[in-house]
């Protein structure tokens, strides 16, 4: 084992003697946070049930039905105008009351705005729906629209109503840095192993140093585990400056820090053999280069790294899962927007380590120590 892991950090030295290593770790991932972290900005600021109302009505009924919509969890703000900002509006029409008065049917304007929560405006509607079912029970019980204000002094609610959501329904879009952090860190995870893993492990073969390695005591499968651990630590040394800054610069939400550590480590896994693969299928860096950029991209694009999965189609959704990284954020969105346990990842966690053992067995048939 100790041959294995100083052929390991044999690797790790070279690559990080690159004078390009830095740019390609923290500078350029830094830029694509940013970018994506500003475009994606956090959808969920939205933590309290908040509520505007514009009421133009002329009469009581519009003040009465405000009345009935206020309780204490519930942010609501009368205002002259429609306000540049909102996360949700009521417009109570100038003829309310004259409608309710003649006994006629009328609409009131509800607008929300796309980015707010749904879980606070399933409860702004719901209250909405609850007030506007009052009214109408009271106005059943006492029909007399002149009179009511008079002699009704706060009817018992003999109604009921609750809002609920289906199963698996998502209430958290993920957004922020949050989202964006470990997106950049599962896209330059597949980009770093990729290219320095592949690039070493092609050099290697070409120069005859794998072959004066094997000259030594280290037999063929270790010489292979060298270059699969050299290649896990790469990502998971990828991994780190990017939490690591994330947590100092953005304030980055690592949510259970086992589990996220887990995750990094499995999704290091699949990539390791997947460098190893390619490293050992190409023999031109120009090549290994651009599909590693190209590899990075898809798995990137599809995976949702650059915009939360749970936006996309169910159609682009199933297709994601073809790929590796789909995995991975799908595990850092139930961390950090979901709050899931161990048991929730296992299935993740399990897809992970398919595409390792898939990897491997392909890289190892195509092992080569010499050309």
């Amino acid at each position: 084992m100790r041959n294995v892991i100083h052929l390991a950090l044999i690797d790790i030295k070279i690559m990080v003697r690159d004078k390009l290593y830095l740019f390609w770790t923290l500078i350029f991932p830094l830029f694509f946070i940013l970018v994506f972290g500003n475009l994606y900005k956090d959808s969920n600021a939205d933590v309290k049930a908040s509520l505007s109302v514009i009421n133009k009505d002329q009469g009581k009924w519009g003040t009465y039905l405000i009345e009935k919509i206020k309780a204490p969890d519930i942010d609501l703000k009368i205002v002259e105008k429609e306000p540049q900002k909102y996360y949700r509006i009521l417009m109570i029409p100038e003829d309310f009351s004259q409608k309710i008065e003649a006994k006629k049917s009328q609409n009131l304007i509800f607008k929300k705005e796309s980015s707010a929560s749904l879980e606070a405006a399933a409860q702004i509607e719901t209250k909405i729906i609850q007030a506007i079912a009052k009214v109408i029970t009271e106005l059943i019980l006492h029909p007399e629209t002149e009179t009511f204000f008079e002699k009704t002094k706060g009817f018992k609610s003999i109604i009921e109503i609750k809002s609920s959501f289906p199963e698996g329904a998502v209430l958290k879009v993920p957004s922020g840095f949050d989202h964006t952090i470990p997106g950049t860190l599962v896209q330059f995870i597949i980009m770093m192993v990729l290219i320095y893993g592949g690039i070493s492990v092609m050099i290697d073969r070409q120069k005859g140093i794998l072959c004066r390695i094997l000259f030594s005591s280290i037999s063929i499968p270790q010489l292979w585990s060298g270059k699969f651990i050299g290649r896990l630590l790469m990502g998971i040394i990828q991994a780190l400056i990017l939490l690591v800054t994330g947590m100092i610069l953005f304030k980055l939400n690592l949510g259970n820090l086992l589990l996220t550590s887990l995750t990094v480590l499995f999704f290091s896994m699949a990539i390791a053999s997947l460098g190893v693969l390619i490293g050992s299928i190409f023999n031109k860096e120009d090549l290994i280069i651009g599909i590693s950029i190209f590899i990075a991209l898809v798995f990137a694009g599809l995976g949702g790294c650059w915009w939360p999965i749970e936006i996309v189609s169910d159609t682009m959704k199933n297709i994601g899962m073809i790929v590796p990284s789909y995995w991975a954020m799908d595990a850092f969105h139930k961390i950090i927007f979901f709050k899931k346990g161990f048991a929730d990842l296992l299935f993740n966690f399990g897809v992970l380590l398919g595409y390792t053992l898939l990897f491997s067995l392909i890289s190892i048939k195509y092992f080569k120590f010499r050309d």
